[in-house]
């Protein structure tokens, strides 16, 4: 692994651990063992770095998991539910597939959740970030249902795009709702929901 790629693996599962206001440049230096200078040559700022390392670890593996699931062989329902678990993470399986870097730590979603969300309130590049992922996940949701529609299998009487405002504000309220209460599974919530809102718009 090459230099880089070790800080950022480093600093994100510190920041997994600790949250970004209690991870240092020093302790990333440690634990990535390499020099100031070799800090530096890469990052020229803690802040740089953290910004960077959301973008690799999130962002890039949300959008991924889009891209994946348009080529899924299912119907647009199952691809909604694959992509919502996929991204807001399945807890039936917890700590088996909930791995986005190597080595044998396993990511609890719940804690990758609320460290996006610390990190829209303290840096500007992680909303803008996080909003424009919202466009692209309002525009991906709108495909689906298009698609269902075209299939014949949702109404064509329905909004396309209050259908998935509605559905993109479910998933939020879902990810809210799971990290407050977790003994209810992620899993569970997510099928309730699409259920719910697939009596309606079905055809």
């Amino acid at each position: 692994m090459d230099t880089k790629s070790r800080i950022m693996e480093t600093a994100f599962k510190l920041l997994l651990k600790k949250g970004f206001d209690n991870v240092s440049i020093t302790e990333v230096k440690r634990e990535s063992n390499i020099t100031t200078g070799g800090f530096y040559h890469h990052f020229d700022s803690k802040d740089t770095l953290m910004v960077e390392v959301i973008k690799k670890y999130l962002f890039n593996y949300f959008y991924l998991t889009m891209e994946q699931i348009k080529n899924f062989e299912g119907t647009p329902k199952e691809k909604l539910e694959v992509a919502i678990l996929s991204m807001t993470g399945d807890d039936s399986v917890i700590n088996e597939t909930t791995q986005l870097v190597g080595g044998p730590e396993k990511i609890d979603y719940r804690t990758l959740h609320l460290l996006l969300i610390e990190g829209v309130q303290k840096y500007d590049m992680i909303s803008e970030i996080y909003t424009e992922f919202f466009r692209k996940l309002f525009d991906f949701i709108k495909d689906v249902i298009n698609e269902g529609i075209s299939q014949g299998v949702i109404r064509s009487d329905i909004n396309p795009d209050i259908v998935s405002e509605v559905i993109e504000t479910t998933i939020m309220g879902t990810v809210i709702m799971w990290i407050a209460l977790p003994e209810k599974s992620m899993k569970e919530r997510v099928e309730t929901n699409i259920n719910e809102i697939w009596e309606h718009i079905k055809n």
